[in-house]
Parts: structure tokens; C-alpha cells; sequence
């Protein structure tokens, strides 16, 4: 398989899953921007967003225009969470959350929506299980972030309306749903807690974040291209056993 020439935005491509996806994607030809707020000056690759204010996006496309052309491939990764339970949180935790997890995968695909269209180009939404799901109840367990449940259930949602209203231009959009994954969102979780979600799938084992970018590579490239409005847990059975 290859995205030769295919210009690609990631999201949250600092560390984590977002820069194994960038990787991946490089590696099979795309030319990628990745795209964080941790970014301190823009590279013709390497571009500051703050997903949270639609003027950072549109900084965005316009250096992604100048340097590259019309996006192919959108992927929306970056998120943030808050390790509060449901009277816990507080108004700002729950804004911040929702403003960085499903504000910014919209204001996304407002922003490169005729590029995509353009392109017949695609957008892959990284999800969650706990926007199905939650986590194992117990005293091994610690808060997940009821804000973070909500909004990752907000951002399968919006999958599904963009794949449905986009499809008429050619566009397909879907989601990838990561279980347990080590990555920094659960680098606050005690051993105890992180073994009951590791074995609350039947797998037994954290992903590899390698194994997710393969998932994410596929939904990206051409033999993918009748698949759209999907959400596709890659969890090591987690739902199925939830």
C-alpha cells in the first residue's frame, strides 16, 4: 500500500499516537504536517495549532497551502482529558475537554473540507472505547473523566454525521476507537488500575502503538475506499467482552 503524494494534517503529533501515526504515514509515502500546540514555530512540517481557536486552524491550512497544496487526509488526534469523576469536575475541566476532544475534530473538517473535497480525500477521527464504554468499576480503579467519556462519545457521533453528509463530495470519514494503549492520557494511573483496564479485554495486553497506526494506515489508504461512517474499535476485544 502507499499515500504517495498524499498531503496529510495530523493532529496532536507531538507524542503519543499521534506522532506513531505521523510515522506510519510518512513511511508509506504521505507527505505529513504534524500539527500541536506544544509546537513553538512552524516548520513547512512541523506547524503550531492550538485546536481550540479557529484562527490557529486557519494559520493552519494557509501554511499547508503555501508549502504543500490541497489535504488529502485529516487526521484528528489531539485530546486531552480530566481525571474527575461526574460531580467533580469542574465547568472548566468540562469546557477545556469538550473544546480540545469535539470542538476541534469539527472545526477540522470545516477547515479542510473543500480540500478534501478536492481531493476525494478522507478524515479519520481517533475515538475512544470509553466513548462506548466505561471503565472497570472497583477499588482498583481511579476516575476516567466523565468529560472525556462525553466528548470521545461526541466525536463518534460526528463521525457518523460527516460521513453522511460528505459522501456526495467524495468524502469519507471515519474512526478509530484505541483500548489500552500506553500513551501519556494514562500515564496517571496507578499499577492496579492500569492492570484491571489491561485485563478487562481478552487480548490481556496493552496495543502497541504501532499496531494502532496500522489500523489507522489502512482507513487511510486505498483499500479502504468503501468504508466510511465506521467506527472501528481496536481494543483487543474489549467491547466484545464489555
Amino acid at each position: 500500500m502507499t499515500l504517495r503524494d498524499r498531503i496529510t494534517v495530523v493532529t496532536g503529533a507531538a507524542g503519543g499516537i499521534g506522532a506513531a501515526v505521523a510515522g506510519r504515514l510518512a513511511g508509506l509515502g504521505a507527505t505529513v504536517v504534524r500539527a500541536d500546540i506544544a509546537y513553538d514555530t512552524a516548520t513547512p512540517g512541523q506547524v503550531h495549532l492550538d485546536v481550540t481557536d479557529p484562527a490557529s486552524w486557519e494559520r493552519l491550512r494557509d501554511t499547508v497551502h503555501r508549502h504543500h497544496g490541497p489535504v488529502g487526509l485529516l487526521v484528528n488526534n489531539a485530546g486531552v482529558s480530566a481525571r474527575a469523576d461526574l460531580l467533580s469536575t469542574s465547568d472548566d475541566e468540562f469546557t477545556h475537554v469538550f473544546a480540545v476532544n469535539a470542538f476541534g475534530p469539527w472545526r477540522g473538517i470545516k477547515t479542510f473540507a473543500e480540500d478534501l473535497a478536492g481531493t476525494r480525500g478522507s478524515v479519520i477521527n481517533v475515538g475512544s472505547i470509553y466513548g462506548v464504554t466505561t471503565p472497570p468499576a472497583g477499588a482498583a480503579t481511579v476516575p476516567s473523566s466523565v468529560a472525556y467519556q462525553m466528548s470521545k462519545a461526541a466525536v463518534h457521533q460526528l463521525t457518523k454525521v460527516a460521513a453522511v453528509e460528505l459522501a456526495p463530495r467524495g468524502v469519507r470519514v471515519n474512526a478509530v476507537l484505541p483500548g489500552v494503549f500506553r500513551t501519556p492520557l494514562l500515564a496517571d494511573l496507578p499499577p492496579e488500575a492500569l492492570h484491571a483496564r489491561v485485563h478487562g479485554a481478552p487480548l490481556a495486553r496493552p496495543g502497541e502503538l504501532d499496531e494502532l497506526a496500522a489500523v489507522l494506515a489502512f482507513l487511510a489508504g486505498p483499500g479502504s475506499s468503501f468504508v466510511t461512517g465506521t467506527l472501528l474499535p481496536v481494543d483487543g476485544g474489549y467491547l466484545a467482552a464489555s
